[in-house]
Parts: C-alpha cells; structure tokens; sequence
C-alpha cells in the first residue's frame, strides 16, 4: 500500500474522519514525508490512535515509541501487542516554561539504551501532554521531547512537531532545531524540520 491507502486504513474511521487528533490532510503530509525515508530508524513521542500507522508505513525499518501514560500504553497495546513502546517520565509542567527556559538539566529525561544508542533518520513529536492558554495549562509540556529530538535525530534527518501553533512548541522547536532548518508547516499546526549542522 501507498501512503494514502495506508492513512485510510489506519488513521481514519469508515466514514473518512480522524482516528487520532490530526486532521487527513496533515497526517498524508507527514505520512508522504515518512515514506520517502523508509525502511528507516523511527522515533516517535507519543502512542494513540495512529500509532498504527507508523508502523505499517515503516515496514522492514524500526520504530519505537515513547509514552508516559501507563494507560494509553495498555490501551494501544491491547490491539497490537507487536508495538515497541517504553514508558518514560516527564519532569516538568507546562506553565513552568518561562521559568524553565532551557535549563537542560531541567528538561533532559532518561531514556532507554534502545533509544539514545540509534542514529534516528525521522522523529516524531506528539507528546507528552501540553495544553496551553486558551485553554488551562495541562501537562509536562513538550520541552523535554524536543530538546530530547534534537540530540537524537541524525545530521539530514526529519522532526515532525505537532501543535507548532502553540508557544511552547514553537519556541523550543525553532530554539533547537533552527527557524532556518524550518521546511514546512501543515495548516499553521505541524512543523517539519530537517536537521542541518550549522558551519
């Protein structure tokens, strides 16, 4: 299957509406994207309805996902027990940010061996949890994930960042991967950046 079959086999219900939080337009994006690339090395913060669908875009590559809520991992396991998903924790509060700048010891979690031992060609960051004004603060927030991606992914690879709309995405997605690395933003909300080195 093509990218566009495989988005409508797992990341839309039967009547062509989104199984997960982004809309078709922006998961074909970033599934046209992610299939350019495969069979890669793929890393993705995050588990829920379209975890599927990462995974069966990068079929002969490797994927493995990042998730720190138990729940969401029982929950996505029960209907593919073949998914490689490690719990992780999050140290910080999203309404914190402003105060927590870049304060790498603040953000920087631990991860396993699986995951800071790889060269990562394509990260995904949909998670943790970070609602921001309007809506109450909820949530780590984003600000270990993305610093995290950014050691992570190769020289040349791809970060997708979700809800880019949002301050705290933008300003740690454009802090650490460059507004110059910026290619692409999919209906003003997910970012696509590529990893340059600067010289």
């Amino acid at each position: 299957m093509n990218y566009k079959e495989l988005v409508l086999k797992y990341a839309l219900d039967g009547h062509g509406r989104p199984r997960g939080m982004m809309t078709r337009v922006q998961y074909e994006e970033i599934s046209k994207e992610l299939e350019s690339h495969c069979p890669c090395n793929l890393l993705v913060f995050g588990v829920g309805a379209d975890s599927h669908l990462w995974q069966n875009l990068n079929i002969n590559g490797s994927t493995v996902f990042l998730e720190n809520n138990p729940d969401w991992i029982s929950k996505v396991l029960k209907e593919n027990n073949e998914l490689k998903i490690h719990h992780i924790v999050y140290k910080t509060s999203v309404q914190e940010y402003k105060r927590i700048k870049f304060d790498e010891e603040e953000i920087k979690i631990d991860l396993p061996d699986e995951v800071t031992q790889v060269s990562w060609d394509f990260i995904i960051v949909d998670a943790p949890k970070g609602h921001q004004p309007p809506n109450p603060y909820k949530g780590s927030g984003r600000m270990s994930s993305i610093f995290s991606a950014s050691l992570l992914i190769k020289e040349d690879g791809i970060v997708i960042v979700d809800d880019f709309n949002r301050e705290v995405e933008r300003i740690y997605s454009t802090h650490y991967f460059g507004e110059e690395n910026l290619v692409k933003v999919v209906e003003e909300k997910v970012a696509f950046f590529r990893n340059k080195k600067n010289e």
